[in-house]
């Protein structure tokens, strides 16, 4: 009796997974194409051609950097240097000031020195005019000199060309005045350091009426 063949079994099929089951993925982003003539000189060898727009690939922005908080910007603000280094010796000199002497004082309006000194006599100071070519000045003598004021001086607010300060200084000196003051555009480093070594405070290039205006806000 002849001996059967057994029936093979076809395999069965491998299970298909739901599409819930297939793991997303990102679709392939499209080449960016390159014009022919950029193509043949980049095979070349030769020097590179610089991109067009169109050429180039697109750069995703940068994030927003995040906020510092509350703590990090404080303690930044507090290492930030003073814009005005002077400022405290500034507010010192004309908050302490009662006298000033305006050498160099002008009467003519359209003088620096004539609205510096009516400014200041509006603005409380006992103000004096060192000038000899006039008498008067806003209802107050003119004096020739600082050694002919008849009070003590505080603070000598000086109208004069660098070069003519020396003077004016070793008056100021010789009448006990406590500081001289060297207006806007006026410098003179050899003078500044007589007055400091004779123990007088120095301001030099500033406009006393400026800082004053500043100060009182």
């Amino acid at each position: 009796m002849d001996e059967q063949t057994p029936e093979r079994k076809k395999p069965e099929p491998a299970p298909v997974l739901p599409p819930v089951d297939r793991p997303a993925m990102a679709p392939a982003a499209a080449p960016v194409p390159i014009g022919p003539d950029k193509r043949q000189a980049m095979a070349s060898g030769n020097t590179p051609v610089p991109l067009g727009p169109g050429d180039r690939p697109a750069i995703a922005p940068a994030s927003a950097p995040a906020s510092l908080p509350a703590s990090g910007a404080q303690a930044l603000s507090a290492g930030t240097p003073p814009t005005d280094p002077l400022r405290e010796q500034l507010d010192a000199i004309l908050s302490s000031a009662r006298t000033i002497a305006v050498v160099g004082a002008s009467d003519k309006p359209g003088k620096a020195s004539h609205r510096v000194f009516f400014y200041l006599m509006h603005a409380g100071f006992e103000v004096y005019p060192v000038n000899p070519a006039f008498k008067e000045l806003g209802g107050r003598p003119a004096y020739p000199d600082l050694k002919s004021l008849p009070v003590k001086i505080d603070i000598v607010d000086i109208f004069r060309r660098p070069e003519q300060v020396m003077p004016v200084v070793e008056e100021a000196i010789a009448v006990g005045a406590r500081a001289v003051w060297m207006q806007e555009g006026i410098v003179n480093e050899e003078a500044s350091s007589r007055a400091r070594a004779a123990g007088l405070l120095v301001v030099m290039d500033r406009c006393v009426m400026k800082e004053h205006r500043r100060m009182k806000g």
